[in-house]
């Protein structure tokens, strides 16, 4: 693990670091400490970065709350290493970070976590293999059931915003030779999980049709909570910090106040 001071921060104490995966891949994850007794660790979507701002949005609010909070970088995304190969290893990115602060001798005894379109997939089925992780609490936006069933919709209204050029130019590195692997089956996954679970959708995403989290919370075991989203447009994900962020903020902080509080 390696550690350097940030040259700016939200909080009291950021640190950038590094944790080493178990087939030796350098994930990059910055901390956010105050230091809090709690810990929410932010899992990024495909084609996202710990540093967007979405996620920087996500961050601070999460530690104006009261939570320390943690934030990686997926393989072959932004200063982590290796190439992505859509949930076939990500999970061990999560784990490796995850262990990295959390559990016994750890920073934090356990932590809550977010994760966002394929990155609460790739969290939901690392938490299902490993359940000795602790995990006291799980939320996944417009997370998909199935990667294979995935049919994006990018002519509808307002998908077209959700896009930067900015963000084009940062394309990430992909692991061709994981292309036709297995990929995560969250659906599957969420069953085997037994910390609390939040599931959040909204309606037109462009992406992850709203019938993928009805299948997860169905899927689910106990206690589990679904909340669509009725919205105008084809906001998904990272969309909704951005553009519906009071919204969304009242759900997550009226559920977490109940099954996994600061």
């Amino acid at each position: 693990m390696t550690t350097q001071p940030a040259p700016s921060a939200p909080a009291e104490e950021v640190l950038h670091r590094t944790a080493r995966t178990s087939d030796g891949v350098d994930i990059a994850y910055t901390l956010w400490r105050r230091p809090s007794r709690e810990l929410v660790i932010l899992a990024p979507g495909f084609w996202r970065e710990r540093r967007d701002r979405e996620n920087l949005s996500l961050a601070n609010h999460f530690f104006r709350r009261g939570y320390d909070v943690a934030a990686l970088d997926f393989r072959g995304h932004g200063e982590s290493g290796g190439a992505y190969g859509f949930g076939v290893a990500e999970g061990r990115d999560f784990r490796a970070v995850a262990e990295d602060v959390a559990g016994q001798g750890k920073e934090y005894e356990r932590f809550a976590a977010v994760g966002l379109s394929m990155g609460g997939s790739i969290v939901a089925e690392e938490l299902a293999q490993e359940p000795l992780l602790p995990c006291r609490a799980l939320v996944m936006i417009s997370s998909p059931a199935d990667v294979l069933t995935l049919r994006p919709k990018p002519w509808r209204p307002d998908a077209a915003r959700q896009f930067s050029w900015r963000r084009a130019l940062r394309v990430p590195r992909i692991a061709a030779r994981d292309l036709f692997s297995r990929k995560p089956r969250a659906v599957e996954a969420v069953a085997r999980i037994r910390a609390p679970k939040l599931i959040v959708t909204a309606r037109g995403d462009w992406l992850v049709d709203p019938s993928h989290g009805i299948l997860l919370a169905a899927a689910a075991s106990p206690p589990v909570d679904h909340v669509h989203l009725e919205l105008p447009g084809s906001l998904h994900a990272d969309a909704l910090v951005r553009f519906v962020p009071l919204r969304l903020f009242r759900v997550l902080d009226r559920w977490l106040n109940i099954h996994a509080p600061p």
